[in-house]
């Protein structure tokens, strides 16, 4: 059902990648990656306060980095859902390309772009 209600696609992905809340910050295991979000494993000693957002750093193989700032959407005792609540410009424009190289398609990924930003503005 909630596949259904996705309105990004998700790709499978693996990087470096840390999470972190005020002074604590995880080693994880990205396990998809979205426009609007990402999925990871739950990390060993996660105890985060739910309510506060977390900040995400993808390191990508050619030393540039994806920073985002995310809350938690759900989490299990394996995985981690959170969702985007900003990205900077540089950020987006790697996660944009990114998803373009795995899906083929940047038409595709024009549309999933549109949807966000008309989404962040219905938020304002």
């Amino acid at each position: 059902m909630s596949e259904q209600r996705r309105s990004f696609q998700r790709i499978p992905f693996d990087a470096d990648t840390r999470v972190g809340q005020g002074d604590k910050s995880w080693q994880v295991s990205l396990i998809d990656v979205s426009l609007n979000g990402i999925l990871f494993k739950q990390p060993a000693n996660w105890h985060i306060h739910p309510g506060l957002p977390l900040s995400i750093c993808i390191n990508l193989a050619d030393n540039t980095r994806i920073h985002m700032e995310i809350q938690l959407i759900h989490s299990t005792k394996n995985q981690v859902g959170c969702q985007c609540l900003h990205i900077d410009l540089d950020s987006i424009t790697l996660l944009k390309r990114l998803i373009e190289l795995n899906l083929g398609s940047d038409e595709f990924v024009g549309r999933e772009l549109s949807a966000l930003l008309a989404e962040q503005d219905s938020d304002l």
